[in-house]
């Protein structure tokens, strides 16, 4: 019996250091969330849409998708997520952090990224870290073979 109670105490302890099993625990907050995927650092756990856009149909009008800003409360990053309503087309998320001057002196250096993939349903581009007072550009292009059936317009959207 006393075995199984220094065992119980064990698994306990371990369980509540290592956390629930298959959750990725974020780490804090920086420039090491560049370029990075923010389902596999934990980051879209506190994600949040601050941002969408239908993805119309330059010549019918049609909404063929829509495209949303993410940021996650816990990490400070922003990703593109866009849920691409047609079968066969590619979705093209961009994201840019254009280079900005943190209040405490610092920077955040230019960085872009243009995730493409096929897919019909949600996908996602790489994070950025972009705490709340930095603004970032994004953009969505939907594509069918070489035509294009669906876009935030003309230019990306800066989103602040």
């Amino acid at each position: 019996m006393r075995v199984l109670k220094i065992t119980a105490a064990l698994a306990l302890t371990v369980g509540l250091v290592l956390g629930p099993a298959g959750i990725t625990q974020a780490a804090p907050p920086g420039n090491g969330y560049d370029y990075t995927d923010p389902a596999q650092t934990g980051c879209s756990a506190t994600g949040i849409t601050i941002w969408s856009k239908e993805l119309r149909h330059p010549a019918t009008g049609a909404v063929n998708g829509v495209m949303e800003l993410r940021y996650s409360t816990a990490c400070e990053t922003n990703w593109v997520r866009v849920n691409n309503y047609v079968n066969g087309a590619a979705a093209r998320k961009i994201i840019v952090r254009p280079r900005v001057h943190a209040p405490a002196g610092g920077s955040l250096e230019y960085a872009e990224d243009s995730t493409v993939d096929v897919y019909q349903g949600w996908s996602y581009g790489l994070q950025f870290y972009a705490p709340s007072w930095v603004c970032v550009d994004v953009g969505a292009v939907l594509t069918l073979g070489a035509a294009v059936i669906g876009s935030n317009g003309q230019a990306l959207d800066r989103v602040c």
